[in-house]
């Protein structure tokens, strides 16, 4: 045996004076292997502390029991509660996850599908970067017999599941809860407007709005894509002549410079100004008032869409399922921020 090389069958072989396939039949227990020689091979792979090579069994069975995740950027709370959910689920079946960022640009997206394949994994699970518009490197994966869910940013064009939460719901409770407490110059601040994710938003939004006759102005829709880019445009939403007597907004993200700017003028929440957000439990109570929330049921998201993957990787049957929508619906926590 090299000193600090991992120990095989085939120096455990050398030891015991024996043949490479009757110290891997003996670990198997077969059948044509004796008790004393299994015992024998089974008692020295103990004391030395032999492991099996989980690459070489995967490139054997051609399974890998590895899923592939691809995320943008674990920020925020939502994602790492996605991964907690799909990884709830990955080990009930035994499985392990690879998480590998794209950081929001789409050739490292591409780069994470390639090495994805090249590992082997069994599923892929993905939500997509602000970046893409080409999508043949998802096409790659599935064209290679490679189940795909997607999750939260989700392609159009592309005949995979779909996890999401039910945006328009979501939005539609939030913005009637703000005209429930008599806010009537309700603004909205947004991502990436080309996002699946804003468009319904804003659509549940708008929806509740004229459910309740109150006129949607364009000049209270707002638009970051970072913390910094929520706080700027907040400060021109809050220098309007009539500026908005409340702020929905759509992530973690955009709620967090909505709060810097609102801070940093001193206002009175919600007395001179009422929020809500799509923001985890753990962020809206880092504030003082702690916030109303639609909470973006991330683990619950990641849970679902493992569920869904495992059970194409394990469809034994000639026929494939058939692609779906999933829509989890949304609640919405009242706090002292409204």
């Amino acid at each position: 045996m090299s000193k600090g090389n991992p120990i095989t069958i085939k120096d455990i072989a050398k030891l015991l004076g024996v043949s490479k396939s009757t110290v891997s039949r003996a670990l198997k227990d077969h059948p044509d292997i004796s008790s004393e020689t299994r015992d024998a091979v089974k008692s020295l792979a103990d004391s030395i502390h032999y492991t099996p090579c989980q690459v070489a069994i995967s490139l054997r069975s051609r399974k890998s029991r590895v899923i592939g995740l691809i995320i943008p950027k674990i920020y925020s709370f939502f994602f790492p509660s996605v991964v907690n959910g799909i990884e709830s689920v990955a080990h009930e079946h035994g499985y392990n996850l690879l998480i590998l960022q794209s950081n929001e640009l789409y050739e490292n997206e591409v780069h994470n599908t390639n090495i994805l394949l090249a590992n082997n994994v069994e599923g892929v699970l993905a939500c997509v970067s602000r970046k893409t518009k080409n999508l043949d490197h998802f096409r790659n994966v599935i064209n290679s017999g490679i189940p795909m869910v997607f999750f939260d940013r989700v392609p159009s064009g592309i005949s995979c599941d779909m996890v999401l939460i039910d945006d328009v719901q979501g939005a539609f409770l939030a913005t009637k809860h703000l005209i429930g407490k008599g806010k009537k110059r309700i603004a909205i601040c947004i991502g990436n407007p080309d996002l699946l994710i804003s468009v319904n938003r804003l659509k549940g939004f708008r929806m509740a709005l004229a459910e309740f006759d109150i006129p949607f102005y364009d000049e209270y829709l707002i638009s970051g894509e970072s913390p910094e880019e929520a706080a700027s445009e907040t400060s021109k939403l809050l220098d309007l002549p009539t500026p908005p007597d409340s702020i929905f907004a759509i992530s973690d993200l955009t709620m967090s410079g909505i709060m810097r700017e609102v801070y940093n003028r001193k206002l009175k929440v919600p007395d001179e100004i009422a929020l809500v957000g799509f923001c985890e439990e753990v962020f809206c109570l880092m504030y003082n008032p702690q916030l109303t929330s639609i909470l973006p049921m991330g683990f619950e998201i990641g849970k679902v869409a493992a569920e869904r993957l495992f059970e194409h990787i394990f469809n034994t049957s000639k026929t494939k399922i058939a692609p779906e929508t999933i829509l989890i619906n949304s609640t919405l926590i009242v706090r002292d921020s409204t």
